[in-house]
């Protein structure tokens, strides 16, 4: 549990760490990892009495108990005297937390092995090539001690692993086989994560202060490209805000095929992706809003917080109504920077908005069900570790906050006359972290900072949309730009081909509600959607789609193809369950999507509204 008599802080610059010395010490030894092994010893000086250590349970930005613990082995405990080192009698008191009576010693070393095969942003990969360290998932913390300094030491190969990328400061010159790393706290070392190995590094300055951009993968892919476009994205995101609030920052880039995500930290950001995402010019948008994402979060969530959101307790969870602050205002504001930067026309803009945040959302029926508010609180059991029907049953605070917001921007510039918008609420929550750091924010305190940044009485219509499950009011706020939600059905097209020969008609896609997954050559059931076709044919989760209208199925595009025969009527499916064969009949509908259009005639005001929410 964090010390209650230490002020919270995750502020840091390099400078800071130089010539320290540390009385908590983690010695990190790489010498097999090629059995995916970190050998951890936790040197910890003027001890006495019982001593604690403790492994945390969970990594801040990704709200599930993961129990670290469980990748550790092997730990045993010594006091270190002029003699060596004697064993001292120890005990679990939890399935984390141990206690070593030190008996009248004042010196502890604790060794224990940490297996680390689980390539994601938030756990631990280390193999013969690399290796990827998340803090929490390997230092144990000392009860009661974390606000002191902690230094890393790093004992590999160096000229195997010639580069080490981590916003953990230097403490001196990297030495032969030891590289050593400090933190003002052990807040500051949770938030740090060091990628080791052969990386490529490209860094660039932007107003005087240096980044770094680490791909970690097996392609050789253009690190100076991305380099480019993610200074694009800082000058951008930076001049929201009036500067940069840190003296260095790291781009982590984890480029292995089949993986995607990011993770947030106050001086650096993790962001996972398939290598295909970065030779694919259509796949990279998604990339850059990614990377837009996770370092927007330097302000929102690591700074501007619930206050629930640190200090932190890392051995239960942290439980908060305000995600759709810490994740809905990224979500929205990740597509609008990669916008702002140039990334997208105004035109393709727009359709992603459409596309990516209202259609998507349109398509959960659990916004019906539970708000964004109480999405939030559960996140821990209801986000990380959903059901299969989880879609019915709740929104996403990621994807419903996002469109919130998007609504709140419009309704903000247009009782402005376009002289304020949610930049100016976002300057006001920033003005409000800098006068107290320490401390995060209510709910109350953010509502009420929106609106003295903004001018704009909102609070009712916050409460409303983050409180209700009725639908968010998309024509009358998207009106105000002069835009409107229009659901649009895909038509039966004629194509043609060569010297403009006919070519045979396309029928309309059919949509049945169903997400169905190809496993095994068997055509699964993974998700059913209430109110759909499927849901009307009482489909189950798990059921194996055999056949449609008699001919057998295998595949996604076969059953597809089938089902587009017959929109608008019925057909017989004969599907498995549990051993047995049944029959039903489903009534496949045109697929139909929302789509963001012009209203007929604007007005001038609805044209500046526009015009003011769209600059750049």
């Amino acid at each position: 549990m964090q010390d209650a008599t230490s002020a919270y802080t995750i502020e840091q610059r390099d400078a800071d760490l130089v010539g320290t010395t540390a009385s908590i010490l983690y010695r990190l030894a790489f010498h097999k990892a090629a059995r995916h092994l970190i050998h951890v010893t936790v040197r910890v000086e003027r001890c006495s009495g019982i001593v604690a250590l403790v492994m945390p349970s969970w990594t801040p930005g990704s709200y599930k108990i993961r129990d670290y613990a469980g990748w550790q082995g092997n730990v045993r405990a010594f006091a270190v005297g002029a003699s060596g080192r004697t064993a001292l009698p120890h005990r679990w008191t939890d399935k984390a937390r141990l206690e070593v009576d030190m008996q009248g010693a004042d010196v502890l070393e604790v060794d224990y092995v940490v297996y680390c095969n689980e390539r994601t942003v938030r756990t631990n990969h280390v193999n013969r090539f690399h290796a990827f360290v998340m803090p929490t998932a390997t230092c144990m913390y000392v009860e009661g001690r974390m606000h002191e300094i902690h230094h890393v030491e790093l004992q590999h190969d160096q000229a195997t692993w010639p580069n080490v990328s981590t916003a953990l400061s230097p403490v001196r010159a990297a030495r032969a086989g030891s590289v050593l790393l400090g933190a003002l706290n052990y807040d500051i070392l949770a938030d740090s994560p060091i990628e080791i190995g052969s990386q490529s590094v490209v860094r660039f300055d932007v107003n005087g202060v240096p980044h770094e951009v680490a791909i970690a993968g097996n392609h050789a892919l253009d690190t100076q490209w991305l380099a480019n476009q993610l200074a694009v994205v800082v000058g951008t995101e930076s001049a929201v805000f009036g500067g940069l609030p840190y003296d260095r920052y790291v781009f982590i880039v984890q480029a292995y095929p089949g993986i995607y995500g990011g993770l947030e930290h106050a001086r650096s950001s993790v962001n996972a992706v398939d290598p295909s995402t970065l030779l694919d010019p259509a796949k990279c948008n998604e990339l850059l809003a990614l990377l837009c994402h996770e370092y927007f979060h330097l302000w929102n969530v690591k700074r501007i917080r619930p206050i629930e959101l640190g200090p932190f307790d890392y051995t239960r969870e942290a439980y908060s109504p305000m995600l759709w602050l810490a994740e809905g205002l990224t979500s929205y504001y990740d597509d609008l920077f990669a916008y702002r930067c140039g990334f997208h026309t105004q035109e393709a803009f727009i359709k992603l908005l459409a596309r990516e945040h209202i259609a998507k959302l349109a398509r959960v029926p659990g916004r019906f069900q539970m708000s964004v508010r109480d999405s939030s609180y559960l996140a821990w059991l209801k986000l990380y570790m959903q059901s299969p029907d989880g879609n019915n049953r709740f929104p996403s605070y990621y994807l419903k906050g996002g469109v919130i917001f998007l609504l709140l921007d419009l309704y903000i510039i247009d009782h402005t006359d376009g002289k304020r918008s949610l930049d100016d609420a976002l300057r006001a929550l920033w003005s409000h972290y800098q006068s107290n750091p320490g401390v995060g924010l209510t709910e109350s305190d953010c509502i009420a900072l929106i609106e003295r940044g903004t001018g704009v009485q909102c609070k009712a219509l916050i409460d409303a949309w983050l409180s209700g499950t009725d639908e968010l009011p998309y024509d009358e706020m998207l009106g105000l730009a002069g835009l409107a939600v229009q659901s649009q059905t895909s038509p039966t097209t004629a194509k043609t081909f060569g010297e403009q020969r006919s070519f045979a008609s396309v029928p309309p896609t059919a949509w049945c509600g169903w997400t169905v997954r190809e496993e095994q050559g068997k055509l699964v059931v993974k998700g059913v959607e209430d109110g759909s076709p499927a849901d009307a044919a009482n489909i189950g989760i798990d059921d194996e789609i055999i056949a449609v209208d008699g001919r057998r199925v295998t595949a996604v595009n076969i059953l597809d193809t089938y089902l587009a025969e017959f929109v608008g009527r019925t057909v017989a499916i004969t599907a498995h369950c549990d051993g047995r064969l049944y029959t039903t009949t489903i009534e496949p509908q045109a697929q139909t999507t929302l789509a963001i259009v012009d209203v007929a005639k604007p007005t001038a005001r609805q044209n500046n509204v526009r015009k003011a929410w769209l600059r750049r």
